[in-house]
């Protein structure tokens, strides 16, 4: 099977509506090549990428990120910034958690503020470097976390950020620590588990904080 077959065959394992990240395309095409071939492969899937958009197979998002459209009664729909938002830094598309939504817009949806940013921040393990990185087309800011995140921690370093407000985000209520200790129960989160990742985190704010709510 030639490259362009085999980007074809990827393509259509792919749902409509859904972004595709020409790195996981190039993934997947190297394992059929040798090491040594990684260079001409990559090309060669750039080039096959801009020929299957001109044919009308796939849609450009953004440099780099393509979908198939879906269609409705007034044509191809656009792919949403939601989407890539997500698959881009926050969980792969085998439900692997990777990032998680903080700043702002945490603290709104833990009803600490009534506060609704433009940008939304998220830490991610596809930030590389401790520099936070805007992404003007996504509207997002990506930070990097205190320690990787997976499926069973985002939620913890969720509550972390809550308890650190390390951004200084404006708390609008009266009883923060009841609305933190409703953040946990409703996450099921557990006391041992929190300490424990309160000490791979070195916050020494959040061990006196829970010690207060275990209360």
């Amino acid at each position: 099977m030639n490259c362009y077959n085999m980007v074809l065959e990827y393509i259509n394992t792919q749902n409509k509506g859904t972004p595709i990240f020409i790195e996981e395309i190039k993934n997947y095409i190297i394992q059929f090549y040798g090491k040594n071939d990684k260079e001409k492969v990559y090309n060669n899937v750039k080039a096959i990428l801009n020929r299957m958009n001109k044919e009308g197979i796939i849609e450009t998002a953004y440099k780099g990120i393509y979908y198939i459209p879906t269609e409705n009664i007034f044509g191809k729909m656009l792919l949403s910034n939601r989407q890539v938002m997500l698959y881009k830094y926050i969980m792969d598309k085998d439900g692997n958690i990777k990032g998680y939504i903080t700043g702002a817009k945490l603290f709104n949806d833990a009803h600490l503020t009534t506060q609704v940013p433009n940008i939304i921040d998220i830490a991610t393990n596809e930030c590389k470097n401790f520099n936070k990185y805007e992404n003007k087309n996504l509207k997002v800011i990506i930070r990097k976390p205190k320690i990787e995140v997976n499926n069973e921690n985002y939620k913890y370093l969720q509550l972390f950020d809550l308890i650190e407000n390390k951004d200084n985000i404006n708390i609008e209520v009266d009883n923060p620590d009841e609305i933190i200790y409703k953040f946990i129960t409703q996450n099921e989160l557990d006391f041992e588990k929190i300490i424990k990742y309160a000490m791979e985190t070195k916050s020494r704010t959040v061990i006196n904080k829970i010690l207060i709510l275990a209360r």
